[in-house]
């Protein structure tokens, strides 16, 4: 699989580069406020059940926001939807420094719900746009950079975070989060609108059973044709083997992966704490830093793994083994009953995970035309993280009676169940890595 370096995708690529740099700003300031949302629960409560509740209010939203989500970026303008939703969540970000001023813990788990829900509209709108900002062989490097300086600023956002907490409070972390989504938006607002939306879609890029899906076209009243667009977008899914297994995957895989926070929180308060004194946020920072280092370095590994799946049954087998084995190591961390060593095991999963993903990833953009890309990427996401928000539903109550360390031995092997599945599959030929979506197409004259 061809691909640019780094350094020619920021050089080449002016609108790319904007895009990237307010993600930059605006992620960093997420993870900040992060650490300190997860410190201003546990303050107001306390118990492990406030803080599955607020993790639960950042991924439930995504169900029912998705549908529409998708069809939004798919049908509007997806500049103005990044700028808005980068505006809405500015403001957002500031309601939970009423927790300060005696807001309940409610407003707080509402606003982090709220936050969600934007999220999900921005983070359609991106990762539709992203494919017909670059070429080809910038598409893997682009997805390499874009989700791999998220998982550094997860790194740096959640360490600082920590300090930041520990020293100043949570209401610095607040401020910086709302200002950095207004920095996002003064870059995406120096985008071209057309360029974050393809012109027409090359025969190559789809696959055999997509052809036969209708185009939107007028007609329908609005509320007829949204629901049309979202059967359209289903239908596709169902119509495309390979697309529909990666989302099977990525669903199979949160049933183990949404507990992971869970975990994180109760072996910081409780697990790992040094005293009366310690709230356990620097033993949530440590967790937290040494899972976004991990999926910092293999994403930054996966343009050699793209490089070196060369062919189709590389990259099915890369994808398959890369998630048994990341959450093989991830259960086996339950077994060192030391801080540092689970931190460790955390980042080497991760960073197999982050490998994986980055070319995962590459490969679906690859192969979902641009027409149904907003509600593919949307339905993964919604169904991703609706069974993640069903995995701490469950592992909440649990953890008040089961020890963390036993739930992670549980989290890794749930985690690892999705590569066994595909490895399984793919020697039964249930579905096969389309070979467009590896091999560049030969040039033809135009």
């Amino acid at each position: 699989m061809n691909s640019v370096t780094y350094k020619q995708l920021l050089r080449g690529n002016l609108n790319f580069r904007r895009l990237w740099i307010g993600q930059l700003i605006s992620e960093l300031g997420t993870w900040f406020s992060f650490i300190a949302e997860l410190g201003t629960v546990g303050m107001l409560s306390g118990s492990p059940l406030a803080t599955m509740a607020l993790l639960v209010s950042r991924l439930l939203p995504v169900l029912f926001i998705a549908p529409f989500a998708g069809v939004l970026v798919d049908r509007a303008s997806r500049k103005k939807v990044l700028i808005a939703m980068d505006l809405a969540r500015a403001i957002i970000a500031l309601g939970f420094l009423t927790a300060g001023v005696g807001g309940p813990l409610w407003f707080i788990i509402l606003c982090s719900g709220m936050m969600s829900a934007s999220t999900t509209f921005f983070e359609a709108a991106k990762n539709a746009s992203i494919a017909n900002m670059v070429t080809r062989d910038e598409m893997l490097t682009a997805n390499i950079l874009m989700f791999s300086t998220r998982f550094l600023q997860l790194t740096l956002g959640a360490a600082l975070g920590g300090v930041t907490a520990a020293r100043f409070g949570y209401k610095a972390a607040f401020i910086i989060n709302s200002l950095s989504f207004i920095a996002s938006a003064v870059f995406i607002w120096l985008i071209p609108d057309p360029v974050m939306r393809r012109r027409e879609q090359p025969a190559a890029e789809i696959e055999t059973g997509a052809e036969s899906m209708a185009s939107p076209s007028s007609g329908p009243s609005s509320g007829n044709r949204f629901l049309i667009e979202v059967r359209e977008g289903l239908a596709y899914i169902w119509a495309t083997p390979f697309v529909r297994a990666v989302i099977i995957v990525n669903v199979t895989w949160a049933l183990g992966g949404g507990m992971n926070n869970l975990i994180f929180d109760r072996l910081s308060r409780h697990q790992f704490v040094t005293g009366a004194a310690d709230r356990g946020d620097w033993n949530m920072a440590v967790l937290t830093t040494a899972a976004g280092l991990g999926l910092f370095i293999g994403m930054m590994l996966a343009r050699r793994a793209g490089m070196w799946a060369a062919n189709e049954r590389r990259a099915a087998h890369f994808i398959g083994w890369s998630l048994l084995v990341h959450g093989l190591i991830f259960a086996a961390s339950a077994f060192t009953h030391s801080l540092i060593m689970v931190a460790v095991c955390v980042a080497v999963s991760r960073l197999i995970l982050g490998a994986e993903f980055g070319l995962q990833e590459t490969l679906v953009m690859r192969v979902v035309p641009d027409l149904y890309r907003g509600r593919v990427f949307t339905t993964d996401r919604a169904l991703e993280l609706s069974t993640m928000a069903l995995s701490m539903l469950i592992a909440g109550p649990m953890l008040t009676r089961v020890n963390p360390m036993l739930m992670m031995v549980v989290s890794g092997l749930l985690s690892a169940s999705p590569g066994a599945w595909w490895l399984i599959s793919m020697r039964l030929r249930t579905f096969s890595v389309p070979s467009h979506a590896i091999r560049d197409p030969d040039p033809v004259a135009t």
